[in-house]
């Protein structure tokens, strides 16, 4: 292969008392290419015969690569300094990739007839010569290393190249052989003439790169490791071969060592794409996804490739830009329309977005694209479960494990899809087989454990569920993250204790009763980090010292747990859920509020029908405000509006919307205590009742949450807590039948014999 010298060309640039030379020069030493490029398209403007601007700027074009932009560079660089050796050489390796070999030959000509003592430029010259078949001439170029023009040492550093270039040339010939060989499946047969041929000429680069390549792909990845290595003590300046070393070691599991290749090669030549983009990689997984988006958007701006796009929609996704990784996947698309992963992920970032129908459709066209593809009928199948179409989505999961029998993710999807059928035993077994495919399986291990929590089994569920760590962390584990050990239960002495709240508002709501039992665990002090809307209300937990906004400083303390993590901790069982009402308490002026609701002889429910839209369960959560309408058709009923999103469908409704008062939870709170009972989907509003000690009924979906249990219309976590469930998928008219019916039987309804049960 011909190459371009720009060695001694940035030298000649660095040397330059010209600062937009060095600016721009910086910019292209540190990958930063686009940039580059405008100051010395800005530098032109100014000084049109700017010779060494025009240089770089082929030399860009060259890398990028766009050859006649970069040959047209090269001639006008000629035209004005006609005595500048190695642009004839860049041209005519311009030339060489467009396969104009014989402007090429010509262009190298020129370069030596500039400087007879150049050997770059006949070493490129013999290449071509050869790929013409010249042989005449070639044998008159290496006669030429005896030409008087060259110095003694020139002429035995040409005379040592000409031997060197045979041996060259016919270790090329046989790496073309073994070449034959890789792409034809022959992998053994590649792999032994690649031994063969460094045996007869030690440290052929290309030959030595191609048997790591072969090791790698037949598995043989130690072997791999050590041809790199000693490839890249032969050739130290190869940055393909520390690229791909790292290739290999990252999927060895030595991500740092892999990092440290990838760097290596970027330090060789700051334009290595792939190295870019190979490091951002491990960035992402080590959960540092600024500079993994850093990184390749470095790799694209070198070599925009569609595959690099692609992967910086995967991360803009993981930083919940969602907008900007669909950007990014469309691009990917533009410039590979049948590129069926980036259609994939396109579909999973619409899934994301909330856009169900247009992400099925982004499935289909992949599958449509590639049939065999099981990531897309498995992604289509948890869309499809989102529309409720579980038989289409079961259907989609199982294809997927047809294709790829040991794709745990699949096997992990359809145990949530059974699970959905509240076939529990059934999906369990699919999570199992995830976990034994994959026993880092964090989703299965998940949903092993709260489908083992649904089940009444506390101790197994308990410890599957501090899986959800592996995933929410990633690289880091709470101690790193926080710089504090986790708590283990044990006696805190007087020790500080932080424990800090996750997931949903419910979640935080639910296990602050957790708060009381740690504090008797010898805490000398207990800090509780919180959500904003939170704060005011969990100042009235008992135990708690001080009470903290998530992202604001953290004073000191000495170790930490989160709230989730509690019960595991500390052992509860069905039967030991400390379940003592009220622990959450309204402020003293609540009392404010019983004038505003004030009704004579009415029943006051409040009523939530909606949950966050943001959630994954969102849809089946939810139920029609139309069912709650019928609810106000009761005599002696006064139904007020609890929820805080979505208000405007009660314009008109004989409901009072109390959305203006509802600020935090501390006001939700207030509320509550002057109502008679909360009528709520699963929301965090059904918690806080609950743990006010107020009267709520709670309408679960077919297939509940864990904490909701299986059979039973009481819960162990809240005593006043009553469960409507759904018979069969869906059916949300059923469950308001029974409602309809325990109201009317309310002992606070004028109707009412004075027994109905709350």
């Amino acid at each position: 292969m011909c190459e371009i010298n720009f060695v001694h060309v940035l030298k000649m640039v660095q040397q330059a008392d010209n600062d937009w030379l060095k600016e721009a020069l910086s910019h292209y030493k540190a990958g930063r290419l686009d940039k580059a490029r405008a100051v010395y398209l800005a530098m032109l403007k100014q000084q049109p015969h700017q010779v060494e601007a025009m240089q770089m700027l082929g030399i860009i074009a060259y890398q990028t690569p766009e050859y006649d932009r970069a040959i047209n560079y090269f001639q006008q660089v000629i035209s004005i300094k006609p005595d500048w050796p190695e642009t004839y050489n860049n041209l005519g390796a311009s030339f060489w990739e467009q396969g104009k070999i014989e402007q090429a030959i010509a262009a190298y000509k020129q370069a030596i007839a500039v400087k007879p003592d150049y050997p770059d430029a006949y070493k490129n010259l013999a290449l071509a010569l050869e790929r013409q078949g010249k042989r005449l001439e070639l044998r008159e170029t290496h006669q030429q290393v005896g030409s008087p023009h060259q110095s003694g040492a020139t002429h035995e550093k040409l005379a040592a190249m000409r031997r060197q270039e045979k041996r060259y040339r016919e270790a090329s010939a046989h790496y073309q052989q073994a070449i034959s060989w890789y792409q034809k499946g022959e992998k053994d047969k590649a792999i032994a003439l690649c031994h063969q041929v460094l045996l007869a000429h030690p440290g052929h680069s290309e030959t030595m790169n191609l048997l790591g390549v072969c090791l790698q792909n037949t598995g043989k990845l130690a072997e791999a490791v050590s041809v790199y290595r000693e490839a890249i003590a032969l050739n130290p300046q190869d940055m393909s071969l520390h690229n791909n070393l790292g290739v290999i070691l990252c999927s060895l599991g030595h991500k740092e060592q892999a990092l440290a290749c990838y760097e290596k090669a970027i330090s060789i030549n700051p334009n290595c794409a792939d190295a870019y983009y190979n490091a951002a990689k491990i960035m992402e997984e080590q959960n540092r996804r600024k500079e993994a988006i850093a990184y390749c958007k470095k790799a694209i701006a070198i070599k925009p490739k569609a595959e690099f796009y692609n992967q910086l929609g995967i991360y803009y996704q993981g930083c919940e830009n969602l907008a900007e990784a669909a950007k990014q996947c469309e691009q990917a698309i533009a410039l590979k329309p049948n590129y069926p992963e980036a259609i994939c992920n396109l579909g999973m970032i619409l899934q994301e977005q909330g856009k169900i129908a247009e992400a099925i459709g982004q499935y289909r066209q992949a599958l449509a694209i590639k049939p065999d593809y099981p990531g897309a009928y498995d992604k289509m199948g948890t869309a499809l479960q989102e529309q409720g179409k579980l038989a289409e989505a079961i259907a989609c999961h199982q294809k997927a494990i047809a294709l790829k029998p040991d794709l745990a993710d699949a096997y992990s999807n359809l145990g949530v899809a059974v699970q959905e059928q509240l076939k529990i035993q059934e999906a369990i077994g699919y999570y199992r087989h995830a976990v034994a495919l994959n026993p880092d399986a964090v989703t299965a291990h998940l949903n092993l454990g709260m489908c083992s929590l649904l089940l009444q089994d506390f101790q197994q569920g308990f410890v599957e569920y501090e899986w959800r760590w592996r995933e929410w962390t990633k690289s880091q584990t709470l101690e790193e993250r926080l710089g504090k050990p986790l708590w283990d239960g044990s006696p805190l002495a007087g020790k500080t204790i932080l424990l800090h709240t996750e997931q949903g508002y419910g979640d935080a709501i639910q296990f602050v009763r957790y708060a009381p039992l740690v504090a008797q665990r010898g805490a000398g002090k207990v800090i509780l980090e919180t959500y904003r809307a939170l704060r005011r209300l969990l100042t009235t937990v008992s135990g708690v010292q001080e009470v903290v906004v998530k992202g604001e400083p953290l004073p000191a303390f000495d170790v930490q747990v989160p709230l989730m993590s509690l019960p595991h901790i500390l052992g509860t069982t069905i039967e030991t859920i400390p379940a003592r009402i009220p622990y959450l308490y309204e402020e003293k002026d609540a009392v404010k509020y019983s004038e505003l609701l004030r009704t004579e002889g009415e029943v006051k429910v409040g009523i939530v029908w909606a949950s966050d839209p943001k959630g994954a369960t969102a849809s089946k959560r939810s139920c029609p405000v139309s069912l709650f309408l019928e609810l106000s058709q009761i005599p002696g009923i006064s139904l007020y509006s609890l929820q805080k999103e979505h208000t405007d469908i009660l314009d008109g409704a004989p409901i009072q919307d109390l959305r203006e008062l509802l600020h935090d939870f501390a006001d939700t709170a207030a509320v509550i205590s002057q109502l008679d009972l909360v009528i709520s989907v699963d929301t965090a509003v059904a918690h806080l009742a609950g743990a006010l000690g107020k009267p709520v009924w709670v309408l679960l979906p077919f297939s509940p949450d864990w904490r909701w249990l299986l059979d039973r219309s009481d819960s162990p976590w809240y005593p006043t807590m009553r469960l409507f469930r759904q018979a069969k998928l869906g059916d949300w008219p059923s469950v308001f039948a029974q409602v309809k019916a325990a109201l009317t039987a309310h002992p606070a309804h004028p109707g009412s014999p004075g027994s109905g049960e709350l």
